[in-house]
């Protein structure tokens, strides 16, 4: 197995239950592909640098993973299909960061 993070940014209109529910189906799918999902880190909504899809801002979210090729090819297919996410990226690490991003940090404290 490999370490993998992806990182998705979904549309600026939808309620925090929706990313969750988008997260959560992605989980899914990464187990059925024998992965697991071991961390996820919510960067909140944030102003992009350009329009993307009639979108001024977007809710980041990155997911950390240990799987397979395989796995984080079905899961970039799913993202491409999903209307609510509108960019995604997909690089392998060699160690997953358990410590949380300046990102992360900041949409914290704006909390």
């Amino acid at each position: 197995m490999a370490f993998y993070e992806s990182i998705f940014i979904a549309r600026q209109e939808l309620a925090e239950s929706d990313i969750k529910k988008t997260i959560s189906d992605l989980k899914e799918i990464l187990e059925k592909n024998n992965s697991k999902l071991i961390d996820t880190e919510s960067w909140g909504l944030r102003n992009l640098a350009y329009k993307i899809e009639k979108n001024k801002k977007g809710h980041y979210v990155v997911l950390k993973i240990d799987g397979n090729g395989n796995a984080i090819h079905e899961l970039e297919r799913n993202m491409r299909i999903d209307e609510n996410i509108i960019r995604y990226l997909s690089i392998k690490t060699k160690e997953i960061n358990k410590e949380p991003s300046i990102l992360s940090k900041k949409s914290e404290e704006n909390k």
